[in-house]
């Protein structure tokens, strides 16, 4: 029988790559798919006319969780993982930041599944896509890879909650051009952005023989951010008011290389001034834009663009966030670095 108070999805920051630790952090997840994954290795050999030994292959993990946008401390854990770096504000919770330094961790996965909780020790987030529309909650996949799944099957746990407030939906979602996003300063042309940062993970170089899966955490490759946003007309020149790219200078190619203070592309999701979290992207180079009409449909632009290291600012991205979370904010505020 389905049981739906047994269902929840935690994390917790790993010391050892692959050495299992206790829950910190449990999500607001709308569905989950973290397997394990192994081949069956055959060995034929000339005096049968099939093969007659297998084995396994390597063993990992792999999968992704969706959920709501929102600056709760399982959110900004997985954000975390793939920016490495927490430095809270002078105020812990208001105003804190995350940045592309330092080592990327290695966390434990326990998934309560109705009857019995799934434990998957040594992952890493390879990727986090974010995508916010008219008329929706701004949505996150976070893609997940690593060790494989420990073979016993834990008793379930009992979830517990560090945030109250929503989750972020499109009258709280802002996006702005060459300036930092605010709810005053944003484009009022936009109809949905999407994004998705991924840190490409080397699965093959993780694994080391005498073991039959990752002996260490996959090592980061290139970084990469890209992304596209979507227009609610063609945006010409005559069209622009708050630096947003226009037509003739996307045919032309368009790079804007801005700064942490000007980035080129800013998107504030907010729920309220207390909960927020602000994506900034320094430096951008637009792909083509793609509009047409028809018979039936409004015209839009979408244009694709892609994220690229800024040699000044020394990072392609931050994250700028408050939040009401009890594990975020307050005296005894966790420093997610820790």
């Amino acid at each position: 029988m389905t049981t739906f108070v047994n269902r929840y999805f935690s994390i917790g920051k790993e010391s050892t790559f692959g050495t299992g630790v206790a829950a910190d952090a449990y999500g607001e997840v709308n569905d989950e798919s973290l397997m394990e994954n192994f081949d069956i290795l055959t060995r034929p050999d000339i005096t049968r006319y099939g093969a007659n030994k297998a084995t396994e292959t390597k063993h990992y993990s792999s999968g992704s969780c969706t959920l709501p946008v929102q600056p709760d401390f399982f959110f900004m854990r997985c954000l975390h993982a793939v920016y490495g770096t927490h430095t809270p504000s002078g105020t812990p919770g208001t105003g804190d930041t995350l940045t592309e330094v330092g080592t990327l961790p290695s966390l434990t996965v326990k998934i309560g599944r109705d009857d019995n909780e799934h434990e998957y020790t040594g992952q890493v987030v390879d990727s986090v896509s974010v995508s916010a529309s008219i008329g929706e909650y701004a949505m996150s996949t976070v893609n997940w890879t690593g060790k494989g799944q420990e073979t016993t099957l834990n008793s379930l746990g009992s979830p517990s909650y560090d945030y109250t407030n929503d989750a972020a939906h499109f009258a709280g979602c802002y996006v702005n051009f060459e300036d930092p996003a605010t709810t005053s300063l944003f484009s009022k042309l936009v109809q949905s952005i999407d994004f998705e940062i991924r840190t490409n993970r080397d699965l093959d170089n993780s694994y080391a023989l005498g073991n039959t899966t990752c002996q260490r955490a996959p090592p980061m490759q290139l970084r990469e951010i890209t992304g596209s946003v979507t227009f609610h007309k063609a945006v010409l020149s005559g069209d622009v008011a708050d630096d947003e790219p226009h037509y003739t200078e996307l045919l032309q190619g368009h790079l804007h290389n801005g700064s942490a203070s000007n980035p080129a592309i800013s998107i504030l999701l907010q729920v309220d001034g207390n909960d927020n979290i602000r994506f900034d992207f320094h430096k951008v180079h637009y792909g083509v834009p793609e509009t047409g009409v028809s018979g039936r449909d409004s015209q839009t632009m979408t244009v694709p663009f892609t994220v690229l290291y800024d040699e000044t600012e020394g990072e392609m991205s931050r994250v700028t966030f408050s939040s009401t979370s009890t594990k975020l904010s307050g005296g005894g505020a966790t420093d997610m670095d820790a």
